[in-house]
């Protein structure tokens, strides 16, 4: 896949996130408030159950964690609540100041700022753990950002990442369901159905291949890869248990990548 390094498709990015915090599209409840966090945290544990234990959030007590994209800071807290030292960065201004109210109503610590993943401001093997969940693909130079996560590693120190997959059942089914739908006489590319995901408006989202995968974290040790989907609302309860077990193993939409350096 050919990276676009583009100065203003990063400021479309910046703008786009800064206007739609991620996160924020799950409740109406005004930005800021104790009761707006907690709404935000427990639809993303209702639909993704499997979070907790797949992310590992409480394995990294005492260990300097930094998270790519920390949106609203609902995984970064969970990380800071298992005792790791956190840091978040996100491109958005919008996010940080969230971020920064939200750790503040808990009484806890972190350190957050605005920041551009393709260049991190932290020194070399600066962090133990270096987390990013649906980030990276919406930077125009995801190499490069795969890069700097190297660099800001230390030594043994540990990854886990999450970004989209091309070869999943939402791609296909979604392709399809535009060829063929009322709604538009043109079907859509994988790409735009990809970047549309996180709505008509969002300027940049990619999907990779396993291979893809593979290659752009070359540089890190035991790298594994492990695909998994939300639970839909809009399947039944049944429903969503038969993708979990027999789909979403090889054809979900989330790619989650844990290595080490």
């Amino acid at each position: 896949m050919i990276e676009r390094d583009d100065e203003h498709l990063k400021q479309q990015v910046r703008e786009y996130w800064n206007a739609h915090p991620c996160g924020t599209q799950f409740t109406h409840l005004v930005p800021g408030s104790k009761e707006f966090y907690e709404e935000v945290e427990r639809y993303r544990f209702e639909t993704q159950p499997f979070m907790t234990g797949m992310m590992e959030f409480g394995h990294f007590r005492g260990k300097k964690l930094l998270e790519i994209g920390c949106g609203l800071g609902t995984d970064l807290l969970q990380f800071a609540r298992g005792g790791a030292e956190v840091t978040g960065i996100d491109l958005t201004p919008a996010s940080v100041d969230l971020v920064k109210k939200r750790f503040a109503l808990y009484g806890m610590s972190v350190e957050a700022q605005s920041a551009d993943a393709e260049c991190l401001p932290f020194s070399d093997a600066s962090f133990d753990v270096v987390y990013s969940f649906g980030v990276l693909h919406h930077t125009p130079n995801t190499h490069k950002a795969i890069d700097e996560v190297h660099r800001v590693l230390k030594p043994g120190g540990r990854i886990i990442i999450m970004l989209y997959h091309r070869h999943s059942m939402h791609v296909v089914l979604g392709l399809l369901y535009a060829k063929f739908s009322k709604v538009t006489k043109n079907g859509k590319t994988s790409e735009e159905w990809v970047r549309m995901y996180d709505g008509d408006d969002n300027p940049l989202g990619k999907a990779y291949t396993r291979s893809e995968v593979r290659r752009m974290f070359s540089r890190f040790r035991e790298l594994r890869l492990q695909t998994v989907d939300p639970y839909r609302r809009r399947l039944s309860r049944f429903a969503n248990q038969v993708n979990q077990r027999l789909i979403s193993p090889w054809w979900g939409f989330w790619l989650v990548i844990k290595g080490s350096k």
